[in-house]
């Protein structure tokens, strides 16, 4: 069995494109050495992250970001245990607004508010496997 976990959270501070790309390729290494794999996806100084892998592994990581001082208002829209992988290899697909543009006719992402859609954990859930129909996302940075 995997853990995984979908949660929210608000930048502290401005966080521009160069410090993104630095979170991505740290994450993605470590990622790749710990088998976790995910989404990170950003829009409006919103983050919205769905991290899977061994338990202790996510669990850890998890503990790390709620302690991060790019992060505030850190929260838990829905964990559990899962029997396969959702992302099976993406060390940590990204998507900003640029790369969500494919999903806007469903999603309406220029009205998109990623802390208001985490009030509906099954709806959020839907929202980010939707990037599997996007593989461009799966190594993309800012």
């Amino acid at each position: 069995m995997l853990k995984y976990i979908l949660y929210t959270s608000k930048v502290a501070r401005e966080c521009g494109d160069r410090e993104i790309k630095d979170i991505l390729r740290v994450s993605r290494a470590n990622n790749a050495r710990n088998s976790v794999t995910g989404m990170l996806i950003y829009k409006d100084d919103d983050f919205l992250q769905y991290l899977e892998g061994p338990s202790e592994h996510v669990t850890e990581l998890y503990e790390v970001i709620e302690k991060d001082q790019r992060h505030q208002d850190v929260n838990v829209v829905k964990d559990g245990m899962i029997e396969e992988r959702v992302f099976y290899d993406w060390d940590m697909g990204f998507a900003d607004q640029k790369s969500m543009r494919p999903l806007q006719w469903k999603w309406q992402i220029d009205k998109l508010s990623l802390l208001a859609l985490a009030e509906d954990a099954s709806e959020c859930l839907s929202f980010v496997t939707e990037f599997l129909q996007t593989p461009a996302v799966e190594n993309n940075v800012p």
